[in-house]
């Protein structure tokens, strides 16, 4: 029987009623039995996708923990007066999903998990991540930190302030001490989060001028063992004291050499006005020492000058005698001789071992002048160089007061700031830990998850095989599709005839 299927779908009779469960039911079985192959299959290589799949991951270790949130003023927001008060002001409480939300963000943030692995150690907790070269694009840092969130679960317990927290890798003992880490470091980072910082930044000055107290003493304690000297003052007082010593020596040596000096010049004026010889006798020239004892007389009143002013009574009369003896050598002297006898002049060998003598004289007191004067030219430099020392030390030992009280000031400012953030802590959200890391006593494997779930998908990926198999077909397989498709019953159904 030929039939026009492609005829217009308004010209066809009306269909016949929609069949029975019963019928329904028997195509559909005829629909799978037909299609059994098409449909196994497909059921056989998802499942076996499946079943791949479950063997691939190894058995994890869990880890669990569970914190109490008790929330406190930190969460409760009071919105400030234009002069910058909060009288009066209606205060907001955050709503407790919110604020359990932030101690989750806070718990799984990226900061404090890189802070646990470097702590309990990238290469313990993943060893394959540590193997594998450094990626500029990918840290090792950053992978551990997805891989560690991978293995993280923390969820809010319905109902109560209570985060549930679990934590699975590989080894038992490092999903405890990594959890334990967690919690640890959760606790230490929300503090330093709601902390108002001001502990913080004492605990920074004080550092701060910790270390430059310990660098001011280092300093003073190397001054000090360079120079070896403890009290600058006396040193500087015994310099000075000698310097006045030398200084009066000086003049003394500067005095005598002066006295020396013009005493030379005047034996030299008087050798060289005394002759060489001398008249040992003479009838007329009376006795011979009168010459010694104008010499005698003038080397007085050199001395004398040398001593007081020339209007001194002393140096007065010892000039008169020198000018009475002088008159009368000229008085003897006009007249001739008449019996005399010539020898060697004593006076002016006297006045030429006087010569000597001062001369001798004034060449070591010019010595000891130059001496004096390189002494006291060193005790200047060594007092300026003292005095310079001094005022280092002073400015050190300043620097290291200054620092002293600074130290303390901040000390104190330090320990009243613990003092308030103690006391401020109280009335903060306070975190308890109501369960510690607990050891994993049984590994938790993936493999019924993952079959259960192939299961499902793979029943559903053959009823979508025997789905498509029978709309993409063109042809009728029973006598009902028949009837439904043209709205008229079939009288008889014919065999296929296998040739």
């Amino acid at each position: 029987m030929d039939l026009d299927l492609d005829r217009d779908p308004a010209a066809r009779p009306a269909p016949v009623a929609a069949p029975s469960a019963a019928s329904a039911l028997r195509e559909w079985l005829e629909i799978a039995f037909r299609d059994k192959r098409r449909i196994a299959a497909a059921f056989a290589l998802c499942f076996g996708l499946t079943v791949l799949a479950a063997l691939l991951p190894t058995a994890r270790y869990q880890s669990e923990a569970s914190v109490l949130v008790r929330l406190g003023h930190e969460y409760v927001y009071v919105a400030d007066n234009t002069d910058g008060s909060s009288g009066g002001a209606m205060p907001l409480m955050f709503d407790r999903t919110e604020a359990l939300s932030a101690e989750t963000q806070i718990l799984a943030s990226r900061d404090l998990i890189a802070e646990v692995v470097r702590h309990v150690g990238l290469g313990r907790l993943y060893p394959d991540i540590a193997r594998q070269r450094e990626d500029p694009d990918r840290p090792k840092l950053d992978q551990a930190v997805e891989r560690f969130r991978q293995g993280l679960d923390a969820q809010l317990l319905k109902g109560a302030t209570v985060i549930q927290i679990g934590f699975s890798h590989r080894d038992p003992a490092l999903a405890q001490a990594a959890l334990r880490t967690l919690l640890q470091t959760y606790l230490a980072r929300r503090a330093a989060v709601f902390s108002d910082g001001q502990v913080r930044f004492l605990e920074g000055q004080v550092a701060a001028v910790d270390r430059r107290l310990q660098r001011a003493e280092q300093d003073l304690s190397r001054f000090k063992r360079a120079h070896g000297i403890v009290d600058y003052g006396q040193q500087i007082g015994l310099l000075l004291q000698q310097g006045n010593e030398l200084e009066s020596r000086l003049n003394d040596t500067d005095q005598q050499a002066r006295t020396a000096s013009e005493r030379a010049k005047t034996l030299t004026r008087l050798a060289n006005a005394t002759p060489a010889n001398l008249v040992q006798f003479s009838e007329s020239l009376g006795d011979p020492q009168v010459p010694r004892q104008l010499l005698e007389l003038r080397l007085k009143e050199q001395g004398l000058r040398s001593r007081y002013v020339d209007d001194n009574p002393l140096v007065v009369n010892a000039g008169n005698d020198v000018a009475t003896a002088e008159a009368f050598i000229r008085d003897q002297r006009k007249a001739p001789p008449t019996t005399v006898r010539t020898g060697r002049n004593p006076v002016r060998e006297a006045a030429e071992l006087d010569l000597l003598r001062a001369r001798s004289d004034e060449s070591a007191l010019a010595g000891s002048r130059k001496a004096l004067q390189d002494t006291l030219q060193q005790l200047r430099r060594r007092a300026d160089e003292l005095s310079r020392q001094q005022i280092e030390l002073a400015a050190l030992s300043r620097e290291q007061k200054l620092l002293e009280d600074s130290y303390g000031n901040y000390a104190r400012k330090l320990e009243a700031a613990r003092i308030t953030e103690a006391r401020e802590q109280k009335q903060r959200t306070t975190v308890s830990v109501l369960q510690a890391a607990s050891w994993p006593l049984k590994a938790k494997s993936a493999r019924l998850p993952i079959l259960a779930i192939g299961l499902c998908l793979s029943v559903a990926a053959a009823l979508l095989v025997a789905f498509l198999s029978q709309a993409l077909r063109s042809s009728f397989q029973s006598p009902e599709q028949l009837e439904r498709a043209f709205g008229l019953p079939v009288l008889a159904t014919l065999p296929r005839v296998q040739r």
